[in-house]
């Protein structure tokens, strides 16, 4: 035998020898539980085997482990629990693990010496944060399963024989045995192209009791995606992030446990809260940072303080893909406080379990502007129609035979008691409306007061989409009864485009307007708002009978932008003496009637606005960026009767936004400007809400005099900020807000000498007032109740000092 063949031969019988001699590994898998309360699962447990080896339960609570053939045990261990040494069962297919929860409180007081070794590995996070931010991207693409069930916390009727229950207390144990309140499905496909192009479609949805799609955007408004931007979004309330730059100065970090992932990268759990003696929208929970880029592997956080009814936690789960952390699980528990039904003598509250599961990621997708359509959001018109098959593909899980009896039940419920009806009138109470058939009452139109007309009855009425998809028809009738004039009204609009949002609508009303006042197109779509309180103020206004066209669209490569084009006739009779000469001043030449006829254009452009297109319409939750609307109005002389030839510009920007740990700031910069000679019914009237003690109006001038003002050119800002309960941390549910308030206005007024019998002043010198209000010192959720104060200084200031401060009441919607 050749030396070398022998070799190689004893080479490879030692391989083969060694390959027979390594333990043999066996895949365990299993769910690790709360041994309190409901059995739910736990998120992010460690586990560990006899030869440290280990893994992570998901968040659902589910793992699988790699174990030596002959071992025993699996070591778990997690923060609030009992560590446990586990025997494994090897009998069973799945191994069911229950951990008891030991005392642990966030609020304790650790003192570290030297450096806080939590806060180095926060502050690397800190410094990784845009490079493992997943909208830090080019661009990418996947597709969600989301679940939402909403059921009862009758925890204590479980422990409880049904032979001593009442027998309210055994239908209601009876219920919930065997299905749950509320189960939503959706299938979502997200694309997102940097700086923040995003765009869902909600390829399938279903409701239980419900047949139209339109309550399907809900779950994806309860927490952010991603857990990286400075402010974490949690069912419409901002939170500090602590992972945010300056984090270590304002909450307090613990190094609880260290452990390793299956790549061998180190994992830190750290738990964080607020500090002590720091006031401040923060959030409590724990953090899973892994060594590999210094990035979130997992984390569960719930707001520190709550007073608005709702108790919200969150855990979101990443993976590494494609050389990058992404979130591929999100949770979210809820209870509703104030939804609480009482069994016998006890209240047991609704609470809803969310889960998001993210899959078909694609980091590096093929994507064009023109990829995404006009609306972040917008549902299949299939959606409700999808059937097992669909589902089946989507679905992590088959539906449990609980789940199945929920759409069963709340199916048959949601047919007898027509819920898609009460859905339906909640949306359009939304939108200001009334439904009654295929007749929709306006809202708007049922009363008002101002002190021109005084109070104000009346009827509007519009069809709905019972009576056409395509066209609307409506009118309005009513009666001031101190002007003691009748108003009405009709109009009349087809949609072109529903998607791009394109109509055309024709209006002709015989209505009184407001003298100098100023709207944009978009204005009339509005339900009533606070902004809307200054118009109980107005006393000058003129009978006018008009006509107007207008074509309203959006474009998609603007996609931001919706667009308004118009022409308008009216003639507006004066306001009492009021007359207005063109030229000098004659018998003839003295005006009581004005005649217009203007071309109309303008836009509202709203850079990434959170719009919603259900099948009933749009639904807006605003944007991040500040908000444009501009209006350029052509009169024409000569054309449809009209009289004058002037060009005019109108703009409003508003914004708000958060600034860390001091509240939030609201802006708005109004500004207009007519180039021409018409009377002051045309102009601008500076927005003014003056009495004594009254109802505080945002975005005007609290201590400014009804029509003490005109301009022909004018620019203003509104300064309000929110600190919220930052400036003082009261205890309990008592949480008041405290607003600082600031109002500025310049103007000027060309060609005074042809207004006539109308006393005003200009603003060339700058009319300023401060003060501030206090919201929620009543706050019923729907509504608060304030007080305020506001000051007027500067150049128009009065000599007599009580004369410039104005006392207000405030109040504010909870929607």
């Amino acid at each position: 035998m050749h030396p070398s063949f022998l070799k190689y031969f004893l080479l490879a019988l030692f391989s083969l020898f060694s390959v027979v001699m390594l333990p043999q590994n066996i895949t365990v898998s299993g769910v690790v539980k709360d041994k309190s309360g409901k059995k739910e699962p736990l998120a992010f447990v460690n586990i560990l085997t006899e030869y440290g080896n280990g893994a992570t339960t998901d968040i659902d609570g589910k793992f699988q482990v790699q174990v030596v053939k002959g071992s025993c045990c699996l070591h778990l261990s997690y923060v609030g629990y009992e560590p446990l040494v586990y025997e494994i069962d090897f009998s069973k297919e799945k191994q069911i693990i229950y951990l008891t929860p030991k005392i642990f409180d966030l609020t304790e007081v650790e003192i570290f010496p030297g450096i806080n070794p939590a806060d180095r590995i926060i502050n690397n996070t800190i410094k990784n944060r845009d490079l493992n931010n997943p909208e830090k991207l080019p661009a990418f693409t996947y597709t969600s399963y989301d679940k939402m069930v909403i059921t009862a916390n009758i925890d204590s009727l479980t422990v409880l024989d049904t032979m001593i229950m009442d027998s309210s207390q055994r239908e209601a144990y009876k219920f919930f045995e065997k299905q749950d309140f509320f189960l939503l499905e959706t299938v979502t496909e997200r694309k997102y192209m940097s700086p923040g192009l995003n765009q869902e479609n909600v390829l399938a949805t279903r409701v239980s009791g419900f047949k139209d799609p339109m309550m399907a955007f809900m779950i994806s408004q309860v927490q952010s995606t991603s857990f990286y931007d400075d402010f974490i979004r949690i069912l419409g309330s901002n939170y500090i992030n602590p992972i945010s730059r300056g984090s270590t100065k304002k909450y307090f970090f613990t190094l609880e446990d260290t452990t390793y992932s299956p790549t061998g990268d180190s994992v830190f759990i750290i738990s964080f809260r607020p500090m002590k003696n720091t006031n401040f929208e923060g959030l409590k929970g724990f953090l899973y940072i892994n060594s590999n880029r210094w990035a979130i592997q997992n984390v569960k956080a719930e707001p520190q303080n709550d007073t608005s009814g709702i108790i919200i936690k969150i855990q979101q789960a990443y993976s590494f893909i494609q050389d990058h952390w992404f979130p591929t699980h999100l949770n979210t528990d809820i209870t509703f406080l104030n939804a609480a039904f009482n069994v016998g003598d006890t209240s047991y509250y609704l609470i809803g379990k969310g889960k998001s599961y993210i899959k078909d990621i694609n980091l590096n997708p093929d994507l064009k502007k023109s990829d995404f359509g006009f609306h972040e959001v917008e549902i299949e018109s299939d959606a409700a129609k999808k059937k097992g098959e669909f589902w089946r593909e989507y679905r992590v899980d088959s539906l449990t035979i609980r789940e199945k009896e929920t759409y069963r039940v709340i199916d048959s419920i949601g047919n007898e008691a027509n819920f898609d009806k009460l859905a339906n009138t909640f949306q359009t109470l939304v939108t200001g409306r009334i439904p009654w058939g295929p007749i929709d009452f306006d809202m708007n139109r049922f009363a008002h007061y101002n002190n021109y007309e005084g109070f104000y009855l009346g009827l509007g009425l519009h069809t709905n989409d019972r009576f056409s998809k395509k066209v609307k028809l409506g009118g309005f009738w009513g009666y001031g009864f101190k002007s003691e004039a009748a108003t009405y009204g009709l109009d009349a609009s087809v949609v072109i485009h529903k998607p791009s949002e394109s109509s055309v609508r024709i209006d002709a009303y015989n209505n009184p307007i407001e003298t100098g006042g100023t709207q944009f197109f978009d204005d009339k779509d509005q339900i009533w708002r606070p902004d809307d309180f200054y118009k109980f103020f107005i006393s000058m206004m003129n009978p006018t009978i008009g006509g107007e066209l207008s074509f309203t669209f959006k474009l998609k490569p603007l996609r931001d932008f919706k667009w308004n084009i118009g022409l308008r006739a009216q003639q507006k009779d004066a306001y009492e003496s009021f007359y207005f000469t063109n030229g000098p001043e004659t018998a003839d030449n003295q005006q009581t009637t004005f005649n217009f006829t203007d071309l109309l254009v303008g836009f509202k452009f709203s850079f990434r606005e959170k719009v919603f297109q259900t099948t009933k319409g749009e639904i807006s939750f605003g944007s991040k960026f500040p908000v444009i609307w501009f209006n350029y109005t052509y009169g024409i002389s000569g054309f449809l009767n009209g009289e004058f030839n002037y060009n005019r510009f109108d703009l409003k920007i508003e914004d708000k936004f958060p600034i860390k740990y001091l509240g939030e700031l609201s802006v708005r910069l109004t500004g207009g400007l007519v180039l021409g000679d018409v009377p002051v019914t045309n102009l601008y009237n500076s927005r003014a809400s003056y009495r004594v003690f009254t109802v505080y109006a945002p975005n005007s001038f609290g201590t400014m005099r009804i029509n003490e003002f005109f301009s022909n050119r004018y620019a203003a800002l509104f300064l309000s900020h929110n600190f919220k309960n930052l400036l003082i941390n009261f205890k309990g549910k008592f949480k008041p807000e405290f607003l600082l308030l600031t109002n500025i206005t310049f103007g000027s007024m060309d060609n005074q000498q042809n207004q006539h019998n109308i006393d005003y002043n200009t603003l060339e010198k700058g009319y300023y007032e401060s003060g501030f209000a206090i919201r929620k010192l009543l706050n019923l959720q729907i509504y608060d109740l304030g007080v305020g104060i506001l000051y007027r200084y500067g150049p128009y200031g009065f000599e007599n000092v009580s004369f410039n401060f104005a006392y207000k009441i405030s109040l504010y919607y909870g929607f």
